[in-house]
């Protein structure tokens, strides 16, 4: 459950006095939900295990920068948001396996069902879904940072306008043109790749 923006006051001030339980208190309640956001966009648990790890490290050596303009998820969850764009597009450049995007080897489930393959489909209906899940990361990874941000703000945080106007602190309509853009730049990535958006 997220904290009230005097919990968060009061926890960041302890943080940058030091103390680490603080820091912990602080972001304990988004660590689920960095890691859901993780998993969904490199759909490797592995991968998002360490964005996550990797997200935690960078805000607090970072956390004298935070100044509280925003709230502090805002500003922990672009520097997740980051890290995932980066891991993306390093493998743009190195194609990877489609098993890559199978469940674990222990069972585990395979990410949430915004990239999810359903396993009542064939073997072939599944492969082809693999290499579409694939090729939608890969689309991602090919779009500028500002518009990876506010598509996954929209279509996998399922945030309305006005939060995505908050969150960036944009006025209603620059968001609504940003978020045209974005889009018309997925789809032509998502047409350079074969597939039709």
């Amino acid at each position: 459950m997220p904290i009230s923006r005097e919990q968060e006051a009061t926890l960041l001030a302890r943080v940058r006095r030091g103390d680490r339980k603080a820091f912990a208190d602080l972001i304990a309640p988004y660590r689920e939900r960095v890691y859901a956001t993780a998993l969904r966009l490199l759909g490797n648990r592995e991968d998002a295990a360490e964005v996550v790890q990797e997200t935690f490290l960078r805000t607090f050596w970072k956390i004298t920068g935070f100044h509280g303009q925003a709230h502090f998820y805002t500003w922990l969850y672009r520097i997740a948001l980051n890290l995932c764009y980066r891991r993306l597009t390093v493998r743009r450049r190195e194609p990877q396996p489609l098993t890559a995007m199978t469940p674990d080897e222990d069972g585990a489930a395979p990410p949430p069902e915004e990239l999810v393959i359903d396993p009542a489909d064939s073997p072939r209906e599944q492969s082809d879904s693999q290499e579409t899940v694939s090729l939608v990361r890969q689309a991602l990874s090919a779009l500028h940072p500002r518009d990876f941000q506010i598509l996954i703000l929209r279509e996998f945080e399922d945030l309305s306008y006005e939060e995505l106007a908050r969150r960036l602190r944009l006025p209603k309509g620059t968001v609504m043109s940003r978020l045209h853009r974005a889009r018309l730049a997925l789809a032509e990535q998502l047409t350079r790749l074969g597939l039709n958006s």
